[in-house]
């Protein structure tokens, strides 16, 4: 701080010792001298700026800008007032103002280095990219020392893809002062973003010698191990290494509890469930909403945890100023990650194809990659216009959105793995849908309808949603008519014995659990010839052995589960015809892979939870016209699952309608989906010409009758 005045000689030697109270700490005495002075002469602009300073030490952030915005009313020529105002103003969360408040300081003062850093931070935080990397090097420039420069310099160039410059420019900030964590953090990811993974966990193992009490260097070794080199079970080591060292460190205990699910490793299960549940009731930041889906939890658990979790991600902006939808074609924006082999782009291509183009355009905002299958080649074609956003920022992204007059944005992602919630957040356009990617509430704000049926989300449970619910006819999921089923393998190829009943659940790991596995384990005891058949990634993945072993433990021998390879969809569709039950899993059941069971004609029995993820296998049998497969209890499912394999008329019966009236039933309808969903969204067309915005309840229109 630098004192200025000009003033007489007994207000210049009063401000002198308010100054020397307020260098030496002491908040109050300094303010009311400073105060004093203002009630002598109201308009002596340093008392007004240095007691603006002291109000924003006290946390008074609206009376500090407020004093601040005096002083510089008077005497607008110093540089020192106006970066402190920038201060206070990031500190409110105006990123806007404050970057404006420092051009002005950086403007009168453009050798000051503090003044640099402050611009180029808050131009940063502004998404002034160009802005920030201008600022930091005329800042290096004074200064080629200053370790945090060249760390907003490396962030700056990152977005534009400039990562060796980044990664020359991290290595620096980490080199300088190798006790900021975040720098080496930083220096690692960027060598994971060109690729260099075992250059990445060297920085981060390095690191962690001289900081070894480091949670932030520990989280990014432990995603570097998962997602980069395929070291599951270390990285589930180091992610417990973490919450060892900060027990609340959010995004770890998600990690942590996904992957041990994904692993089946179950020796912590309790105590981690009970952990993630007590981090959604204080509202810890960065628990995974999608990773609680598969643990127990109610409704209202799941709604606070997405709220937190979007919370931490962006500020959810007004609704922008109304405007007129398109008159002649409603623009419809569909927003994804998975335009490529997936498995919704497997559920929703036909879906895509049969939209009603003289009343709907529709646009695809590709944010994932292109795997050049032909699934993305016939997505490409399917649309009006596919718009590859992969490589840019979500802010200009939502930008692009908002100056293509798209209508209605719909999210097929939710808070899935790759998707881009910050988008959402900028509320891009006047209507805001989430469908098929993500069974659950995003959060309060983000959107504005949720597209589900009667039997996912009843009238009754309403209330733990943030949206609307836009109830469609017959399951809410669309499926394809097109999805081929390659030829059949011998059971011999795919290890099943010659004769016995087949149980399967080609769900994923994560959605298997103990109690799900009692109830496995007891079917096999009360079934002595059948199998279960489940899927796994690789012939060395960890949960085949982990599987196995719970078997054993529970009396069941380990041979007795048969483990098939993930391959192309049309080879898995071809696995079912050897399958003879599928069983379902619960509180997340079977989505996707429900369908595809179906569809090759394998009947699927499930228990109806009580959230979405837990109701869907319900709603997909009661559309296929299979109500009898839906339980009420974990006791029934076991004894039906039993009483199905040793009746074997039964489940003629049962394969004969997925082979006829089940394939012409309204859950394989897509044509009439496609009609039902565009109905939807002529009706928040319409109650958004009226004012309304996520308060109706939608009909539900015939499947059978097309609208126009």
């Amino acid at each position: 701080m630098n004192a200025a005045n000009d003033s007489g000689p007994t207000l210049v030697a009063e401000f002198a010792r308010a100054f020397r109270l307020h260098e030496a700490g002491k908040l109050r005495e300094a303010y009311l001298r400073y105060d004093a002075i203002l009630k002598v002469m109201p308009g002596h602009a340093p008392a007004l700026h240095y007691s603006g300073v002291v109000l924003y030490q006290a946390g008074q952030m609206g009376p500090a800008i407020e004093r601040i915005r005096a002083s510089i009313a008077i005497d607008s020529d110093a540089a020192e007032p106006w970066s402190n105002l920038g201060i206070a103003l990031k500190a409110m969360g105006n990123e806007g103002a404050a970057l404006n408040a420092f051009r002005e300081a950086a403007r009168r003062a453009p050798g000051d280095v503090k003044i640099l850093f402050n611009l180029a931070a808050s131009a940063l935080a502004d998404n002034e990219f160009a802005e920030a990397e201008a600022t930091t090097r005329t800042l290096l420039a004074q200064d080629a020392n200053h370790a945090a420069g060249w760390f907003i310099l490396a962030l700056s160039l990152q977005p534009a893809g400039r990562m060796l410059e980044a990664l020359d420019a991290a290595s620096r900030a980490a080199g300088l002062a190798p006790e900021y964590d975040n720098y080496a953090s930083l220096k690692a990811q960027i060598e994971i973003g060109i690729g260099a993974p075992l250059k990445a966990r060297q920085t981060l193992e390095s690191a962690l010698a001289r900081h070894p009490m480091s949670a932030v260097l520990r989280f990014e070794l432990a995603s570097v191990l998962e997602f980069r080199l395929s070291g599951q079970v270390a990285a589930a080591a180091a992610y417990d290494q973490v919450l060892r060292v900060e027990p609340k460190h959010g995004a770890a205990l998600s990690q942590l509890t996904f992957l041990r699910a994904r692993l089946a490793d179950w020796q912590d299960r309790d105590s981690l469930v009970a952990r993630y549940r007590a981090g959604v009731a204080e509202a810890l930041p960065v628990l995974s909403p999608f990773a609680l889906l598969s643990l127990p939890s109610s409704r209202a658990e799941q709604r606070a945890c997405a709220q937190a979790w979007t919370a931490t991600l962006a500020r959810v902006q007004p609704a922008s100023p109304r405007r007129a939808l398109s008159a002649e074609r409603l623009r419809i924006g569909y927003l994804s990650g998975d335009f490529h082999s997936h498995a919704t782009a497997f559920l929703a291509a036909g879906f895509f194809e049969h939209h009603n183009r003289d009343r709907f355009e529709v646009i695809a905002y590709s944010t994932g990659h292109d795997d050049r299958s032909p699934m993305r080649a016939r997505l490409v074609r399917a649309f009006d216009r596919f718009v590859d956003v992969r490589d840019r920022n979500p802010l200009d992204i939502a930008a692009m959105i908002r100056a293509d007059d798209v209508d209605i944005l719909v999210d097929l992602k939710g808070h899935t793995e790759g998707a881009m919630p910050i988008v959402l957040t900028q509320r891009p356009a006047p209507i805001l849908v989430h469908y098929l990617g993500y069974p659950g509430t995003l959060g309060t704000g983000i959107v504005d309808y949720l597209i589900t049926d009667e039997v996912v989300t009843p009238a009754s449970h309403a209330a733990d949603y943030a949206e609307a619910l836009a109830g469609i006819p017959g399951c809410y999921q669309v499926n394809d008519r097109q999805r081929p089923i390659g030829e059949t393998p011998s059971r011999e190829s795919l290890g099943l014995p010659d004769t016995g009943f087949v149980f399967c659940s080609f769900n994923q790991t994560y959605k298997i659990n103990p109690q799900v596995f009692d109830a496995w384990m007891a079917i096999l005891k009360a079934t002595p010839d059948a199998v279960l058949w489940l899927l796994c990634r690789t012939d060395e993945d960890p949960a085949v052995g982990n599987l196995r072993r719970e078997a054993h433990a529970r009396g069941v021998a380990p041979e007795r589960l048969v483990f098939a390879r993930h391959r192309p969809n049309p080879e898995y569709l071809a696995l079912y015809r050897h399958a003879d039950l599928f069983l379902d899993t619960w509180p997340y059941n079977a989505h996707t892979t429900g369908s595809d069971a179906l569809w090759a004609g394998c009947p699927l029995l499930t228990m109806l939870g009580t959230t979405f993820a837990g109701r869907v296998g319900a709603s997909l049998v009661s559309a296929v016209g299979l109500p009898e497969l839906v339980t009420p209890s974990v006791d029934a499912y076991a004894k039906e699952a039993v009483r199905l394999a040793h009746d074997p008329v039964e489940m003629a019966r049962l394969k004969a309608h997925l082979a006829g009236p089940g394939r012409d039933s309204p859950l394989f309808d897509t044509a009439a989906t496609t009609r039902a969903i565009e109905a939807a969204y002529e009706a928040m067309a319409a109650q958004y010409a009226k004012g309304v915005r996520r308060s109706f309840k939608l009909k539900a229109w015939p499947l059978d009758t097309p609208q126009s």
